[in-house]
């Protein structure tokens, strides 16, 4: 049986309330299926509760538990990860590999500090040894403004072309100031954020990646160990992929028989211990007969043979 660890009864407890209250906050218009759902909860939950999902009050806001400085970092934290796919799909290194260093650009270090908070999820969700921080942005990303045209043209007319210089003349200062300030003033007339269109790029010699509202620097470099590393991810896959063919609980207890070409069996050795964990395993052996399963993994071929361990 699985330990029940601290961290699993408050994804636990997280889940149930959750679904609890968003049951409650669905019952005006599903009666029946809340209800339904309701009766289900009832049986699992440790509290005192209503007799029926109609008797409960409705689910009000706690204030007090609003975290606006989190929330900006889960929102930035979904920036950074999705920037750092698209950086590994141009790169065409698979998720699975792992990669040795991601900084995280931002001039508001209060940002970066909120963020790094997070910083377990950003590493599980972008497979990443190391996560950096850095204020500097000016060392990663060159910035750059336009004008919104659609609404600068019919609002200044023919004085459009004047103002259009000089916005593209902006330097990186001006820039930041009109991020913080969300307004800036030139020859007189003043600026919005949504009137002028920010954009960054990256410098030459860097690895950098940015959208409008964060920046990151990725390590694409590969090593040997990191290649073996994501080998032994992608053997951890196919093993869980034929357990669940196979017909297997998640928490059986297995034995492994394997053949690979030798490549993958150093991944496969050098990191045993990581895939006996993942899997569940209670042996992991190289074997010459045939295997029931095949595999390629990036043209390297892998047999497996899984049996349930019997007690």
């Amino acid at each position: 049986v699985e330990e029940m660890t601290d961290d699993k009864a408050a994804a636990y407890q997280t889940l149930f309330q959750t679904i609890y209250e968003l049951n409650i906050s669905m019952a005006p218009f599903a009666p029946f299926l809340s209800e339904h759902i309701y009766q289900k909860l009832l049986k699992i939950s440790k509290n005192e509760n209503m007799e029926s999902v109609h008797l409960c009050a409705y689910p009000e806001a706690d204030e007090s538990l609003i975290q606006e400085n989190l929330e900006a970092a889960v929102s930035r934290m979904q920036n950074i990860i999705l920037l750092g796919r698209q950086k590994r799909e141009k790169v065409k290194i698979k998720t699975k590999m792992p990669m040795a260093r991601l900084t995280i650009i931002h001039q508001d270090q209060s940002m970066l500090d909120e963020i790094a908070r997070l910083e377990d999820y950003i590493k599980s969700e972008l497979n990443v040894k190391v996560v950096e921080y850095s204020t500097e942005e000016s060392r990663f990303i060159s910035l750059y403004a336009k004008p919104n045209s659609p609404v600068l043209g019919k609002r200044l007319g023919k004085n459009f072309k004047r103002f259009k210089d000089l916005i593209e003349n902006l330097d990186g200062n001006a820039l930041n100031e009109l991020q913080d300030a969300g307004s800036i003033t030139l020859e007189g007339e003043t600026f919005s954020a949504d009137d002028i269109l920010i954009f960054r790029e990256a410098k030459e010699g860097t690895e950098a990646l940015s959208n409008r509202f964060i920046s990151i620097d990725m390590d694409c470099e590969l090593t040997d160990e990191l290649v073996q590393e994501g080998l032994a991810r992608e053997v951890v896959n196919r093993i869980q992929k034929t357990r669940k063919d196979i017909g297997l609980n998640v928490t059986d207890r297995i034995e492994i028989d394997y053949q690979s070409d030798t490549e993958l069996a150093t991944a496969i050795e050098t990191h045993k211990e990581y895939i006996t964990r993942e899997t569940l395993s209670t042996s992991l052996e190289k074997t010459s007969q045939t295997c029931a399963h095949n595999f390629n993994i990036d043209e390297l071929t892998l047999g497996l043979t899984i049996r349930r361990k019997e007690n």
